[in-house]
């Protein structure tokens, strides 16, 4: 983030701009969680299953089924058998974990990751259509800004739990 002395100088007149900010990255969220019923849905899965993978798409380290659970709000054993259906459908796969062979991690399989894809392309060409009427600097302050917005969420997140989701 910028220095205190790099920031803009706002007057009282921007405070509208800034509400609408807020306003529009909440409907931003609303419009997420329309996309992922919808995708959700069209996948054949019930909305946690769906959360599950999703969530597995974007950890960068695999969880075990135990963070898996805990960063959805699930019990140890509820988690247990959301890890178990979605192994069955052969969405994801258990692997031993790579330094600690008593735990387990768990992954998205190539199949379920492509099936994923496939759902979101007409979303993701959508947003290459609008990318493509933006300059080169407009792009990077609406990545810097929507990677800002996504840390925002998350601390928000920590702060009502107590700490991070799945530890």
């Amino acid at each position: 983030m910028a220095d205190v002395s790099e920031q803009p100088r706002r007057g009282p007149e921007t405070a509208g701009l800034e509400a609408a900010l807020a306003w529009a990255v909440h409907h931003l969220a609303v419009a997420a969680t329309e996309v992922d019923v919808a995708t959700s849905r069209e996948m054949g899965l019930g909305a946690t299953d769906y959360l599950a993978l999703k969530y597995l798409t974007v950890t960068e380290e695999p969880p075990g089924p135990v963070e898996l659970g805990r960063a959805l709000g699930l019990t140890s054993g509820a988690a247990t058998g959301l890890v178990d259906r979605l192994e069955r459908a052969g969405h994801v796969r258990r692997s031993p974990h790579p330094q600690d062979r008593r735990r387990q991690v768990v992954t998205v399989t190539a199949e379920a990751q492509h099936r994923l894809v496939q759902s979101l392309q007409p979303l993701a060409a959508g947003l290459d259509q609008l990318a493509a009427t933006l300059t080169e600097t407009q792009l990077r302050l609406v990545a810097e800004t929507l990677s800002h917005v996504a840390a925002l969420h998350r601390s928000h997140a920590r702060a009502v739990t107590g700490g991070p989701l799945d530890r």
